[in-house]
This record gives structure tokens, C-alpha cells and sequence, in this order.
């Protein structure tokens, strides 16, 4: 199964958790939308979920139990890829930033640490400290547990040519992220993807 989110706004390369969550936040209702149209994720709508906690970087989760709410802080996050449901993904990321097309090092910082800030944004956060003061109490969409549920990551770089809108001109992207999800065993029967 394959879909794709969109970001557009600020990806620093020393990206905190207010630069994180915000990218959590653009990003939440376009999973939320997935789930309502996708068939393998329809479930993570049901009311009555699980809440579990982060037991180190691993949430504890009983083992048939496909989607769940994990307590961080004030917040509630689901990671749709998860574990126990036994599924993996792959990122390929379209980047267009306002340095020329090759320059990995610029104004707006270096490229593998803006894709850090965004592998972290993609995960739910693992303890409240990596969330904002003022991050409410939300329910939120997140797309993966942990980060190692990556199994294959793609680039591809060019340059933005919208002009500088908001005060980020450094900063500001377009991101496209293409997401394919698979499933750790072959024969999964009911998991979907």
C-alpha cells in the first residue's frame, strides 16, 4: 500500500520539539484522512482503543492489538505503523528548498539534518519532553512508532522557486513523502497491506 503526505513550512537542520511537532501537526489530518479511506486503517478509527506507555523507545502493547493510543505527557498518539502489526515502510522524500539543486550545505542548513528533524517528526514522541509546552491535549495521528520501522529511504533534492512568504525564507520546503507500507510476514491474512 502507497500514499503520500505533504509538508510545507519550515524543516530546520537543528530541528527542536516545537519545529517536530509542527510537522506532527501538518501531517495529522492528512493520516487521519488515509485512515477514513484506506481499508487497512479504517480500524484506527474506532472509538475504545488501547492507551498503553513507552517502555523505552517500544510501546507495550499486547500482541494482537493493531492500533493504540500511547499516553506521552498531556497527549495521546497513535502510531499507525506500529509492531504489533507487524509492518514496515519505505520513505521517499521529494525536497524542494531555495538552495540550488546539489548544495548540500546552506543557509537553511544541512540536508541530512533537516531529514533527521523530519524522521523524528514522522515518530510519535517518546517521552513529554520531546513535545512543546503548549501542545495541548489532542488526540494525534502519527505515522510511525519508532523510526527503525524505515526500511528504505529515498532523496531527492531540487530547488523551490515560490517566493519567501512567512519569514522562514531560509528554512521553508515542499515536501512530498511517498510511504509504502508492507507487512513483515507474507502471509499476514487480515492485516491488509
Amino acid at each position: 500500500m502507497n500514499f503520500v503526505l505533504r509538508y510545507r513550512g519550515p524543516l530546520a537542520s537543528n530541528g527542536g520539539r516545537d519545529d517536530k511537532h509542527r510537522i506532527r501537526l501538518a501531517l495529522h489530518p492528512q493520516l487521519r484522512e488515509m485512515c477514513k479511506t484506506s481499508k487497512p486503517f479504517e480500524l484506527a478509527l474506532t472509538s475504545g482503543l488501547p492507551e498503553v506507555v513507552m517502555d523505552g523507545r517500544k510501546a507495550k502493547v499486547r500482541a494482537n492489538c493493531f492500533f493504540f493510543w500511547v499516553r506521552v505527557g498531556e497527549c495521546r498518539v497513535m502510531p499507525l505503523i506500529n509492531r504489533p502489526r507487524r509492518c514496515e515502510c519505505s520513505v521517499d522524500v521529494a525536497i524542494l528548498r531555495r538552495e540550488e539543486p546539489g548544495a548540500i550545505i546552506g543557509s537553511g542548513g544541512d540536508l541530512d539534518n533537516r531529514l533527521k528533524t523530519l524522521f523524528d517528526a514522522l515518530r510519535i514522541p517518546q517521552q513529554p519532553s520531546e513535545l512543546p509546552d503548549n501542545c495541548g491535549t489532542d488526540d494525534l495521528f502519527c505515522l510511525l512508532e519508532d523510526d527503525s520501522l524505515i526500511t528504505r529511504v529515498s532523496v531527492s533534492a531540487d530547488r523551490l522557486l515560490e517566493p519567501p512568504a512567512n519569514g522562514h525564507e531560509d528554512t521553508n520546503v515542499d515536501l512530498w513523502i511517498r510511504v509504502g507500507v508492507q507487512s513483515r510476514l507474507p502471509m499476514s491474512g487480515g492485516l491488509g497491506v
